[in-house]
């Protein structure tokens, strides 16, 4: 694929949107930065696009021209049963009408309960609505391919943590670590976990997206070998020069709470993933394009030097 072919990020404002913006300009691509409200997206050599992407209409317009558009928009958890169907039906009209590839920006939910290293190949169970919306939508765009109206690759990651991300671990280890605070970690911080740092996300995102060929494909973030939460936790505040200890969250504290606060509730059905080994295995994707993922070391102190 020319470099010089055109990207469309769709989400672009995003904390996965933007890093993608950036690695496609720093690969030599052409970007169009598509966001609702028109907000810069921290890179001036980007062509900036204001578009409600639930409108297949205005996206087959926004994305005209484009070889690559890149699904990286997320919705607000709240609004998820709302909006995230249109948006991923729009996308594939878009992709439809232009010829373009779809990279979306995918998580595990959809795997549900495992016991082991989740592989691209698992089958889709999911645990609660969230999970089985997230294995829906991947179905619709899976289905799409299948019947070849579109090309398709999906970009699955763990859970994020990084500058910018709200995650189920990001705020509550990073703002948990202090001179006499308590780190919250969901679920058993003694499982093994691999979490995704938010750059390698969007690396993958960028390279999948200018490096895939196939018709349909399912491709994991590369991590580190696992860690625990404890470890994370214990690694996070030696680079913060800090001391936290780990109060580890349960499902039952999740559903008690839930009787007074909403979003309570929808962390109870996700909780699952770190009652289990939660290892994200990105083999495949890092020999196939030379990826290898950042150091949790690496990733910790960066996301510690960002405000």
């Amino acid at each position: 694929m020319s470099e010089k072919q055109l990207h469309a990020v769709v989400g672009a404002a995003g904390a996965t949107g933007q890093r993608v913006v950036a690695h496609l300009l720093e690969a030599g691509c052409r970007v169009r930065a598509l966001t609702r409200d028109g907000r810069p997206v921290g890179h001036p050599n980007a062509e900036l696009s204001t578009v409600d992407a639930r409108d297949p209409v205005a996206l087959v317009a926004a994305t005209d021209g484009a070889a690559v558009i890149h699904h990286c928009a997320m919705p607000p958890i709240g609004r998820w049963q709302q909006d995230f169907a249109p948006l991923t039906d729009a996308v594939i009209v878009a992709a439809e009408a232009t010829g373009a590839r779809v990279v979306y920006a995918d998580d595990t939910w959809m795997y549900g309960r495992v016991s082991g290293p989740m592989t691209p190949d698992l089958p889709y169970r999911p645990v609660g609505p969230l999970g089985v919306l997230r294995a829906w939508l991947a179905e619709r765009l899976e289905h799409a391919a299948a019947t070849g109206r579109i090309r398709l690759s999906i970009v699955r990651a763990g859970e994020l943590y990084g500058p910018g991300v709200r995650s189920m671990i990001a705020g509550n280890v990073f703002d948990g670590v202090g001179p006499t605070s308590q780190a919250l970690w969901f679920g058993s911080p003694d499982l093994p976990i691999t979490p995704t740092y938010i750059d390698d996300f969007a690396r993958t995102v960028a390279t999948v997206g200018r490096q895939d060929t196939a018709d349909c494909a399912v491709w994991h973030v590369p991590s580190p070998e696992p860690t625990t939460g404890r470890q994370f936790v214990r690694l996070v505040a030696e680079h913060a020069d800090r001391r936290a200890s780990v109060t580890a969250v349960r499902t039952w504290h999740l559903r008690a709470l839930g009787s007074v606060v909403p979003l309570a509730r929808k962390g109870v059905e996700l909780l699952y993933q770190f009652e289990q080994p939660f290892v994200i295995d990105g083999t495949a994707t890092r020999r196939a394009f030379d990826l290898s993922p950042t150091p949790y070391s690496v990733g910790v102190q960066e996301s510690l030097s960002c405000p």
